[in-house]
């Protein structure tokens, strides 16, 4: 029974683990933004306190004489830690912008910045949340013959209770309870976590009493489970040390595979704010249950170096086999199958392509840990901590090296063929040091490489263009970068085009979208006459900022997240006013509310062309926050105007957003070309038939804005509601902030 609580507890865990690193994470973003080095920098500095958690504790563990009271104490420190956490990383706000601006210009130093930061908000808390796997395998790994099974069940526990966590935060948590508020809940089960180990008897101080206390005699505990193996398994000193570097490797190709993977599975994805959630389940529900078998083949079976061997070799094998899977996902058409809703089809996408193999890399714990504690209880917190320290360092590399350098180097395609030959290469060693003179050991890895060589030999293409759209022959710009995978497709003969990105399709140049476009250039600079200069957030291939730039404004400064997009704009010179090669544009590669955080200008013109508020990297531009911010880097006689989709968003969401508006611009406008597309436009003074009789005469004078807009009648014509209208429409209602915004796809 007392073993059948601690697992409980330890699943607990696994949930506030995980509740922490999602809304750590949301909450980050409105300091460092959403860039894939700002993520990296946060998630980078979770899993440093983890590693080193794990590594410090494990080598301490094993002199305490009542372990349980100090795992207690730890799930009591992450409570208060964690508790102070969003107070924390709100005071960064107002520290941030100014010590990153007195650094020097540059990515490495801004990522560096945000690095710091976040070491020393989060890695306090990371680091006791690392410490609980060697504490907690001290106190219930205490029979020899069954370490590997008993850390296998605590991973298994753990990793359940994350999975559990992350769908829960994704879809449930954030969206009713707000970011600061699933903080304190995760706090709450800490507390209850450790409440409840501390109220567990305690018996006595020696070894024996500390298993009876603690992990419960073996005997008593295993329930009638035959147990073959045994203590002290016949490995040598050389293999102990190859396990231990080939887990750290084992790392850097899990989260290797974990980057590509989520990379091209965005692309069939919405990338809503919960898709990566959903993603992560499926995860670690499969490491979960891969624990789970690994543990139970344990109980009955003695762990052997071929296993470990084996378990890499057929995660290699499957990473190919995903490749031609991601090849004919288009195909099955699953999107079909639920009308619409993507919460099931993207969990069915995730699942059919993460869960066989994250069942693979679930069973190496436990194979692990049997092999590196040699089934011995003694020093199990030292061993445990320090292979999952390794594992970790290795999970960090992998992240930033997969992400950073080889997607962008080779693709994904070769990433993924890349991360496969490390896992032939750390199975056929494995298989060499544990099969010599053993035919059917040595000719194994030879086997596997072949049957690699001859799927590699038919790989399918390596252009991820997007779930619908497949039609390589008529693309004409492919790129993958850190951030995004862009394709621009052409069809010359209706003198059409449009990207993709990360399988989202932008910047379509049909008749409609071109007047969307059009809009967002003119209609700022002809409110806003001989502005000085102007800000476009989210540059795209640059046919709005390219309208702009007509107008003879000195200074444009255009934002965006991809640098890819902004390459692709090449491409769209007929459109886009030939705008790369204007001698006032100034660009800049980041994310648009990061970039208003830390400038210190005044703009005349802010125009933003945010995507959908339900993907996951637009969001946080439609809160009041946001607005709030943009109010303050606007002129005294600025003229504010952003795009709001009308297509995929809920009424009620639509409203709330135009509320939020109205509430810091009450002089707001909104405007639509048709379609989907409307737009807000905010003035310092209101939209009087004065100033709207001046905005048509200067279009009627300019011939580029009738060739572009049409008549004054036209241009009139696009005006959807002001005044009471307006405010009879947006009605009474909340106001959209950051700890509560969470915008669903229409259909969910």
């Amino acid at each position: 029974m007392r073993r059948a609580s601690l697992l409980v507890l330890f699943f607990l865990s696994g949930i506030s683990g995980l509740i922490y690193q999602i809304a750590w994470v949301r909450q980050s973003i409105f300091t460092f933004g959403v860039s894939v080095y700002a993520y990296s920098a946060v998630i980078g500095a979770y899993m440093i306190g983890l590693a080193l958690g794990s590594y410090v504790m494990g080598k301490r563990i094993d002199a305490h004489a009542r372990p349980l009271r100090t795992y207690a104490l730890l799930e009591a420190g992450i409570a208060a830690l964690a508790a102070l956490s969003p107070f924390l990383l709100g005071a960064l706000h107002g520290v941030y912008p100014g010590l990153s601006n007195a650094l020097p210009a540059g990515g490495f130093w801004l990522t560096l910045t945000r690095l710091v930061f976040s070491l020393a908000v989060l890695t306090p808390a990371t680091f006791l949340i690392g410490a609980t796997l060697p504490v907690m395998s001290r106190v219930y790994a205490t029979h020899g013959g069954r370490v590997g099974s008993d850390v296998g069940r605590l991973y298994l526990v753990n990793t359940a209770g994350a999975a559990l966590g992350c769908v829960l935060t994704g879809l449930v948590f954030l969206r009713y309870l707000g970011a600061r508020e699933t903080i304190f809940l995760g706090v709450a089960i800490n507390l209850f976590v450790a409440a409840a180990a501390l109220a567990m008897p305690r018996l006595a101080r020696g070894r024996e009493a500390v298993g009876a206390m603690d992990g419960g005699q073996a005997g008593a505990a295993t329930g009638g489970e035959s147990t073959l193996a045994e203590p002290g398994l016949p490995i040598s000193a050389r293999a102990l040390r190859y396990v231990a570097l080939a887990y750290g490797v084992s790392g850097f190709i899990a989260l290797g595979y974990e980057i590509v993977w989520a990379r091209i599975l965005y692309i069939h994805t919405s990338h809503a704010a919960y898709s990566f959630s959903l993603m992560l389940t499926v995860f670690l529900a499969g490491l979960a249950l891969g624990s789970a078998g690994g543990s139970w083949i344990l109980r009955r079976r003695r762990a052997a170096l071929r296993h470990f061997g084996a378990l890499q070799l057929a995660i290699g094998l499957l990473a190919i086999v995903i490749l031609h899977t991601f090849a004919r996902l288009p195909a099955w058409h699953f999107e079909d199958w639920f009308g619409g809703y993507t919460v099931p089809y993207e969990f069915l996408i995730a699942f059919v392509i993460l869960f066989p193999p994250t069942l693979l890399l679930g069973a190496l714990f436990p194979v692990v840990g049997s092999l590196y504690t040699r089934e011995r209880a003694e020093a199990v917190g030292l061993r445990i901590g320090r292979v999952n320290a390794f594992n970790t360092v290795g999970a960090i590399a992998g992240s930033l090296g997969a992400g950073f350098v080889l997607v962008p180097l080779l693709g994904l395609r070769n990433t993924t063929v890349a991360l496969v030959v490390l896992n032939l290469a750390i199975g056929a060693g494995a298989m060499w040091l544990d099969g010599r003179g053993r035919r059917a050991l040595r000719w194994a890895p030879a086997g596997t490489t072949l049957a690699v060589i001859l799927a590699v030999v038919v790989l399918p293409t390596g252009f991820y263009l997007g779930s619908y759209y497949t039609e390589t022959d008529r693309l004409i710009f492919y790129k993958e970068g850190v951030e995004t995978t862009v394709a621009v497709l052409e069809v010359p003969e209706d003198n059409f085009k449009i990207s993709f990105v990360n399988g989202r399709d932008e910047v379509p140049t049909d008749r409609s979208s071109m007047s969307a476009f059009r809009l967002l250039g003119h209609l700022p600079p002809l409110l806003r006459p001989g502005a000085r200069n102007a800000l476009v957030l989210s540059f795209g291939n640059g046919i709005a900022t390219g309208t702009l730039n007509t107008h003879g404004i000195p200074v444009i400064d255009a934002v965006d997240l991809s640098p890819e997009m902004i390459e692709a704009a090449a491409v769209y010179s007929e459109e886009n006013y030939n705008v790369l090669d204007s001698e006032q544009l100034r660009l800049h590669v980041e994310d648009g509310r990061n970039y208003l955080l830390r400038t210190e200008d005044l703009y005349d013109i802010i125009s933003v062309d945010a995507t959908h508020p339900a993907n996951a990297s637009s969001w946080a531009l439609f809160t009041s926050e946001f607005y709030q911010l943009i109010e303050s880097r606007l002129a005294e006689d600025g003229v504010f105007m952003q795009w709001i989709p009308v297509h995929g968003v809920r009424e009620r969401d639509y409203r709330n957003i135009l509320r939020t508006v109205w509430d810091v611009f009450p002089n707001m406008t909104l405007w639509s070309t048709g379609s989907t597309h409307s737009y807000v436009v905010a003035t310092r003074e209101p939209l009087t038939t004065v100033v709207l009789q001046s905005l048509l005469a200067r279009a009627a004078a300019n011939p580029t804005i009738v060739r572009d807009l049409g008549t004054p009648e036209t241009i009139a014509g696009y005006i959807a509601m002001v005044g009471p209208d307006l405010t009879s429409y947006i009605g009474q209602g909340p106001i959209v902030s950051d700890n509560d915004a969470f915008f669903m796809p229409a259909r969910d």
